[in-house]
């Protein structure tokens, strides 16, 4: 028999469908990329909810001869009655049931036949063990809060990502795929996702807290107080958590301080995947508003073309930023009048002057080459970073004056 568990409804959380369910195969609004991930043995299944022409409705998920299937849940107000063809049932678990029990496909036409259900996972976490206890800021998406977690009997504090109810299918599924990234690193210089709330509105990323805030804020705060270890540091894990995204073949697309944030000791650790993509090493985006031009590479800025390599660029920028204090890059200067002096004069930042001349050799040589093809990777930039903060090479290191 199919089980259901008991979920309690949270009270200021809004039902992502009109059918309440506590069945515990719904997996609330999972985009049909995650069913992919979840759904692997033959004959498996899931419910899950997706816009459809514009209304929320219920799709049934089969693993079936190796394919993903997706099925509408027909429903009749009047009669309150669900069915996917001919037979129907009050419910859609009742439903579900009569094709396991009878074995009849659920489609004449597909010839799939649904099996064994596949329970939510873990990370998906339900609205009503989330408890928001104060705004920290707000992004493209929505707000991002404090709030306390309960994960395997305990409470965790946490930083929530909540996505605005009134977004569109694309929006939402943007959202979805940030999650979706996230939920594959694990690394200790990238923040880490605890899971995820999308049984009700607004849906939600829940990931481990950093509470000292951005790198941004700290180095602004502490102007002329970081000390030349700590920056080397800064820089240290920040090229690590990216060596490791390189690695995976993930194009980040948005580095910089203000999106690296600072554990309770401190530690970098990289977020917000909102532009980033694993599919491609390389692409083309022509909404270039999305992130701000003075840490665009230049083919990104001529050609809208972003590669691991746009990263690399991006990243020395990111050094620059750790080393003035987080002034922004450029000063002085316009977006316009930034991308006119990279093209046409092959004008390149110089460093603050208490920077150690190996760093700002690093970015200038192997971070800001102009050709994409003659810069370093992150691997070799963080080793090199490594052996800058060796005993032998520090001290041969001179700060300038």
């Amino acid at each position: 028999m199919l089980s259901d568990t008991s979920s309690r409804t949270s009270k200021t959380s809004e039902s992502t469908t009109s059918e309440r369910t506590n069945i515990d195969w719904f997996h609330g609004v999972l985009q049909r990329q995650d069913a992919e991930e979840i759904l692997v043995k033959h004959g498996t299944f899931l419910l899950r909810a997706s816009e459809v022409m514009g209304k929320m409705t219920m799709i049934l998920s089969v693993r079936y001869d190796g394919k993903l299937h997706n099925f509408t849940v027909n429903s009749d107000a009047s009669t309150g009655l669900v069915w996917f063809e001919g037979h129907k049932e009050k419910t859609v678990e009742q439903l579900v049931q009569w094709h396991v029990t009878n074995g009849i496909p659920v489609t004449k036409n597909s010839g799939v036949k649904v099996m064994s259900p596949v329970a939510k996972p873990d990370w998906i976490i339900n609205h009503e063990d989330v408890i928001f206890v104060k705004k920290l800021g707000e992004g493209a998406f929505g707000e991002v809060s404090l709030a306390e977690c309960e994960i395997g009997g305990q409470r965790v504090e946490t930083a929530v990502k909540t996505m605005r109810c009134q977004m569109t299918r694309e929006t939402r599924a943007a959202f979805m795929k940030e999650a979706r990234l996230m939920r594959k690193y694990s690394h200790p210089h990238i923040v880490r996702i605890i899971g995820l709330a999308v049984h009700a509105h607004p849906l939600m990323i829940i990931m481990e807290m950093c509470p000292h805030g951005s790198l941004l804020s700290y180095l602004r705060k502490n102007k002329g107080k970081t000390t030349l270890t700590q920056r080397l540091r800064f820089c240290i894990e920040s090229a690590d958590g990216l060596a490791y995204l390189e690695k995976k073949q993930c194009l980040h697309r948005d580095i910089a301080a203000r999106n690296c944030l600072l554990s309770l000791t401190d530690q970098i650790k990289i977020s917000d995947f909102g532009l980033s993509d694993d599919k491609r090493t390389e692409m083309q985006d022509d909404t270039l508003g999305k992130v701000p031009v003075k840490w665009l590479a230049p083919e990104v800025m001529q050609d809208k073309l972003y590669s691991l390599k746009s990263d690399v660029w991006a990243y020395g920028i990111l050094m620059w930023e750790i080393y003035a204090d987080g002034m922004d890059p450029y000063p002085g200067m316009s977006n316009l009048q930034t991308r006119a002096k990279i093209f046409c004069d092959g004008y390149r930042m110089p460093f603050p002057e208490i920077t150690p001349p190996l760093i700002a050799e690093l970015a200038l040589k192997h971070c800001w080459a102009t050709l994409p093809q003659d810069r370093a990777t992150m691997r070799s930039v963080l080793v090199k970073l490594r052996d800058f903060s060796m005993p032998d090479v520090s001290e041969s290191v001179k700060v300038r004056r």
